[in-house]
């Protein structure tokens, strides 16, 4: 895989296309950066139900991104009025930018439809991400397809965008 950098990273809409290759991402993902925190099963009932025609179903519900590194989807995330949700990052793409890149993106958008605040249920890797991103731990484990989630907020009106 091309590891991006911020010259070479395109952050754009979904669009159906992209659902196959979107699809593997989250697989491959999920796979490899969470099987430490969930039980297999629960992961790959996961995967099962991130086809491509449930993907495209569901970009016609959300603000959907995806990330290209030299033409390849190296990440995705979506926004569901103020829940971050579907955020996934190649495991050879982590730590590059890929992520941060999205999660402006998605941001904006919330920023431009007025949104204060956003909220995440973060995977037990993840949650770590959002804090070093200005998210906060609400105090709350939430239940999760996949199991416990970690949920952070983040307020939006005081920061410029």
């Amino acid at each position: 895989m091309d590891m991006p950098n911020h010259a070479n990273l395109v952050i754009r809409t979904f669009a159906t296309a992209d659902a196959p290759a979107v699809a593997a991402l989250i697989a491959t993902t999920m796979r490899r950066s969470n099987a430490a925190d969930y039980p297999a099963e629960r992961l790959e009932a996961l995967i099962a139900y991130f086809t491509p025609e449930k993907l495209c179903q569901l970009a016609t519900e959300r603000q959907c991104l995806v990330a290209l590194a030299a033409g390849r989807v190296v990440g995705t995330a979506a926004r569901e009025a103020s829940e971050l949700l579907t955020f996934f990052v190649h495991p050879e793409a982590q730590g590059r930018g890929v992520g941060t890149r999205l999660l402006e993106g998605l941001e904006a958008g919330a920023r431009r439809l007025g949104i204060p605040t956003l909220y995440v249920a973060a995977s037990l890797t993840g949650a770590a991400f959002y804090e070093r991103r200005g998210y906060h731990r609400t105090g709350d484990l939430v239940p999760g397809t996949a199991g416990p989630h970690v949920a952070l907020t983040k307020a939006l009106t005081d920061l410029a965008g």
